[in-house]
């Protein structure tokens, strides 16, 4: 089974070997390319720091340290990743979801620190802030759009059995290289695996596409649900 990757190259070539121990084909198309943008921290001091991806973690940890604020993740990987600078995770959502991460902080009150991409969703801050938490959301990286040429990327579409989506911004990547009934007609008899709910609710609305979602969001989940088709 060929299975097209479309995160970043970095984030690919670690995926890669998840993917290629279970016996699966890789097809890298890295439909986004990251950058790391200049920022500084307001002279205050956090309660709470929150990190919703490992990019996060390693973006903000590499420029800055942190004191005794209580520091909140989504996913295990980017646990991991904050665990790897030498901190503990005070807390994480069971599910994985960044939606479901407000309700860790229900009864406390403070500052909160995110570090964050510059095209992240807004949901995690208003639901904060209607909390009474001061939110101090820091742009650190940003993600744009990786250009092809049409007919090279048709072709690599073309010679493969299934498609991973790991954020909206993936999908944006697929629509800025392609018009979006030509998305359609190309990825219409493809398995399409989208990594969670807000990646599977843009492909939906953005190209009325249909996809499968694993159980969690991350990758071994993916690969658990490619090996049940398989």
């Amino acid at each position: 089974m060929k299975v097209a990757l479309t995160r970043s190259q970095e984030d690919i070539e670690k995926d890669r070997k998840l993917f290629e121990r279970e016996g699966f084909e890789v097809v890298p198309i890295p439909l986004i390319e990251e950058e790391i943008l200049d920022f500084e921290l307001p002279p205050i001091s956090f309660d709470f720091v929150i990190f919703q991806s490992p990019r996060a973690v390693k973006v903000f940890l590499s420029k800055y340290r942190l004191g005794d604020e209580r520091i909140v993740v989504v996913g295990e990987k980017t646990k991991r990743m904050v665990e790897a600078f030498g901190y503990r995770v005070w807390a994480m959502p069971e599910d994985y979801y960044g939606d479901n991460l407000p309700s860790l902080l229900s009864g406390f009150a403070g500052r909160v620190l995110v570090p964050r991409s510059a095209v992240g969703r807004d949901e995690v801050i208003e639901k904060l802030k209607n909390m009474g938490f001061e939110v101090y959301p820091i742009d650190i990286y940003t993600v744009r759009e990786r250009l092809y040429d049409r007919e090279e990327l048709i072709k690599r579409l073309g010679n493969i059995d299934v498609i991973v989506f790991a954020s909206p911004s993936a999908i944006k990547g697929l629509l800025a290289n392609l018009q979006k009934q030509e998305a359609i007609r190309i990825l219409k008899d493809k398995k399409i695996v989208c990594i969670g709910k807000t990646t599977k609710e843009f492909l939906q609305r953005e190209v009325s596409l249909d996809c499968l979602m694993p159980k969690k969001p991350t990758m071994e989940e993916v690969i658990a649900l490619l090996k049940e088709l398989a």
